[in-house]
């Protein structure tokens, strides 16, 4: 894990390049891109923290697996098969709001269909983390679970979730939308205060007053601090560790291109998000870094 610090630095340094240039030019790379209604946009909306969220059915089938192995005691496993459950249920939930929510197509009274078509999706990649899990011959694998899930937790919720409650940032394309009745564009570090007022007399619902930070870059960047982690799982999947992380980041600024331009989100919004989640997997990787337990296998992947 210490060969992967440089390239989360690099990563971390993309992420804070695009949030400076996006203090200062968010209202203005908005205004030259914005396409409302784009279709490759709003599909992109849709599936674009799929994989992310589908990392939360990789770790729960990795719960099941661990489970089964039965290196722990009675509680511990049922413990593992509850978190399994909870997982799947996660994954499931978030990339399925998505497709007919405010982000996707807009169709609350079909809401419901984007749950169902994720549900196979999700216990899919719940399998290939039970896959994966299982066939692992290491010995520190639910430390490992756990240090992802907390990583995970921390980038998506406090990092991403409650900052977009505490800033209330109107989104871009509401602000061209109702531009001359008085809601005008706010810089991040400018809270919308008025936001209640604002969805009153528009009739706006509160979504539109998440543009910072974006979660969806933080979600699709899930996927990178996840696959980060393969080799301690298996080591026949050292070599394709990397190639997913850059994946993984590559699928990230896609879909932040996207939100840019629907207008759902600055460039600002969509940096911090990135960003939000790279520092957390580094954190990660310190930690598993620092770990006794883990040191004896750094040792052996070297």
């Amino acid at each position: 894990m210490k060969k992967m610090r440089l390239h989360i630095y690099i990563v971390i340094a993309i992420f804070v390049i695009g949030f400076i240039v996006g203090s200062f030019l968010d209202y203005q790379i908005n205004s030259a891109i914005f396409s409302n209604k784009n279709v490759f946009g709003l599909i992109l909306s849709v599936i674009g923290t799929i994989p992310g969220y589908g990392m939360f059915g990789v770790l729960g089938g990795g719960c099941l697996a661990i489970a089964l192995k039965k290196q722990y005691n009675k509680i511990v496993n049922i413990f593992l098969i509850g978190a399994y459950v909870v997982f799947v249920g996660l994954g499931i939930y978030f990339s399925g709001r998505e497709f007919f929510g405010p982000n996707g197509f807009t169709n609350e009274s079909i809401k419901f269909v984007g749950y169902l078509i994720m549900l196979p999706v999700i216990l899919a990649l719940g399998y290939l983390g039970y896959f994966l899990f299982k066939n692992s011959d290491k010995k520190y694998l639910l430390p490992l679970v756990i240090v992802l899930s907390v990583a995970i937790f921390i980038a998506l919720i406090p990092g991403v979730t409650i900052l977009k409650s505490t800033f209330n940032r109107p989104r871009y394309r509401s602000i061209v939308l109702y531009e001359d009745a008085g809601l005008t564009f706010h810089h991040w570090w400018e809270p919308c205060k008025n936001y209640k007022d604002y969805m009153e007399s528009f009739s706006l619902i509160k979504e539109e007053f998440k543009s910072f930070p974006s979660g969806h870059a933080g979600a699709s960047f899930v996927f990178a601090l996840v696959v980060s982690f393969l080799p301690r799982v298996n080591m026949k999947y050292e070599k394709l560790s990397l190639i997913l992380f850059y994946v993984g980041l590559g699928w990230t600024l896609l879909i932040s291109f996207s939100r840019l331009l629907v207008g759902a989100h600055f460039l600002s919004d969509v940096s911090m998000g990135g960003l939000i989640t790279s520092i957390c997997l580094l954190a990660a990787n310190e930690v598993v870094i620092g770990l006794k337990m883990f040191k004896e296998e750094e040792q052996q992947l070297e």
